[in-house]
């Protein structure tokens, strides 16, 4: 069954994404999540990486995510692009949710979808060791279709 699966089968390592301070300026965050997001041809089917840069503290804990949609929702184009004046912290998402890397796929995915979440950062302890997306678990439920 995929949904008993555990969270760390599945969820993208905390290094295969780019990190940034809270006060980064909002270019150095999208610089950031351009070079992580990758497209990967697979025969027919497209894998993306990361849409996601992490926000974290001078102890590199994790505070927040942004997310395109960060970006898109402060962009504009009036008066010609991002405003300096903003900082990531201004527009981050704040970490309300998180799981257990050994938690099930089905705890997981019964988060996501009761809070809403596109992405759940993953801990083992104390340490973020990954983040996992709604794509992730979309592939899970869906993989034995093929």
């Amino acid at each position: 069954m995929p949904l008993s699966q555990k969270i760390r089968e599945r969820m993208i390592p905390i290094e295969n994404y780019a990190t940034i301070a809270p006060d980064a300026t909002l270019r150095e965050a999208a610089i950031a999540l351009r070079r992580t997001f990758r497209t990967l041809e697979d025969g027919m089917h497209t894998q993306v990486g990361p849409r996601t840069v992490l926000v974290t503290d001078e102890n590199d804990k994790l505070v927040g995510i942004l997310d395109f949609m960060c970006f898109l929702q402060n962009y504009f184009p009036q008066i010609g692009g991002l405003p300096e004046a903003l900082v990531v912290r201004d527009i981050m998402l704040k970490v309300r949710e998180s799981i257990e890397a050994d938690a099930s796929m089905e705890d997981g995915f019964k988060m996501v979808v009761q809070q809403k979440l596109t992405v759940l950062p993953v801990y083992k302890g104390d340490t973020a060791v990954g983040l996992i997306r709604d794509t992730d678990f979309f592939l899970t439920i869906t993989d034995p279709l093929e």
